[in-house]
């Protein structure tokens, strides 16, 4: 009976708060940010599209230059570690091919000292463009956000031959 009468005084000691009030939680600032399942605005989209397409016409035309190269291939990239991270196996053989032929376009322009594509080149690389187009609608932003963030860690980590392809 003692040890009883000991519990519950010690239980009532070490609560020192009213019975009627809630305990109040410590407040825990954060910044303001979107939350990562929030797509990005219309015109952010429409630019991250639209750039790439922009320099593969440059490309066509003959008035490329390395940097429009690089943003297709990056572009290019993003599509394959977004296509193999969502398991879209139609779309990552599809940029697979794509970036064959954008290795084929530096290739060219190492041995002719012109920016220029084939047919096949050009066709493989749009619709490469396009499929990478669809996936970011089509994937969560937390997902382009991760596939973006590997492309720019992992591409051209090793060598300049490999500086095309990620290493998945």
């Amino acid at each position: 009976m003692l040890l009883v009468q000991s519990k519950q005084f010690w239980l009532s000691w070490r609560i020192p708060m009213a019975n009627n009030k809630k305990p109040r939680k410590r407040h825990i600032p954060r910044r303001n940010i979107l939350p990562m399942t929030i797509r990005h605005n219309a015109q952010s989209e429409q630019t991250l599209q639209l750039v790439p397409h922009t320099e593969l016409m440059k490309l066509r035309e003959g008035v490329g230059d390395e940097i429009g190269w690089n943003t297709i291939t990056a572009r290019l990239n993003v599509g394959l570690v977004a296509a193999y991270q969502a398991d879209y196996d139609p779309e990552y053989y599809l940029l697979m091919d794509s970036l064959k032929a954008i290795v084929n376009v530096r290739e060219r322009f190492l041995n002719t000292g012109r920016w220029g594509l084939s047919g096949d080149d050009l066709k493989s690389i749009g619709d490469g463009l396009v499929a990478t187009d669809n996936l970011q609608l089509s994937i969560t932003r937390k997902q382009l956000s991760k596939a973006i963030d590997y492309v720019f860690k992992n591409a051209g980590a090793l060598d300049n031959v490999s500086n095309v392809y990620v290493q998945i």
